[in-house]
């Protein structure tokens, strides 16, 4: 399976190196220029390339980091993104707080998805690692990588890739589903 990597950050390079070792092929398109990072992709191995935007933008399943500054520019040279899981990634979350913050405002991440009306986004939130697990008796440490997005297809289709990255996958559209259902009652109750 191919997916595409549009931007780079700490967080899309590490899911590039992951995918790579999971037997994904992986094309990276830096808005930027690929000169920055060259180097860095060529140290993964054949499995990961820099591509165009168009061949980064042609796999069903594509990550999206680009900065406020780029993104409109950059989405309005997409090609058809119809159907595709878009996954938005941000940056790091360290603590509960930025966190909340980050689900309940989530601005790039909507700006994005408003740019993209006819693909399946899905907001990625990067957590600091936590605890581990025990697989084949073995201690493994997996990381917890939060998601949310309107499309269960498009869901599912996040936790077997995140999975396969040996990430902890955590759902929270439904927790916000809940959240934004209790704000409207406390905010409007019925008379």
């Amino acid at each position: 399976m191919e997916i595409g990597i549009i931007g780079i950050s700490s967080l899309t390079i590490d899911l590039a190196g992951r995918a790579s070792q999971a037997g994904f092929s992986v094309i990276i398109n830096n808005p930027k220029g690929g000169s920055l990072i060259r180097d860095c992709i060529e140290k993964m191995g054949t499995d990961v390339r820099l591509g165009s935007l168009d061949q980064a933008a042609a796999p069903s399943l594509i990550v999206l980091f680009l900065p406020k500054e780029n993104l409109e520019d950059t989405i309005q040279k997409l090609p058809d993104m119809s159907g595709k899981t878009v996954l938005h990634a941000s940056g790091l979350i360290s603590d509960a707080q930025t966190l909340h913050t980050g689900i309940t405002k989530a601005m790039a991440y909507q700006n994005t998805a408003s740019l993209l009306p006819a693909a399946h986004m899905v907001k990625l939130f990067n957590a600091a690692p936590f605890g581990s697990d025990r697989i084949n008796g073995q201690e493994e440490k997996k990381e917890e990588l939060f998601f949310m997005g309107g499309c269960s297809d498009s869901r599912s289709k996040t936790a077997a890739f995140l999975k396969k990255l040996q990430f902890l996958p955590v759902d929270l559209s439904f927790r916000l589903q809940l959240q934004n259902s209790w704000i409207s009652r406390v905010s409007h109750p019925t008379e």
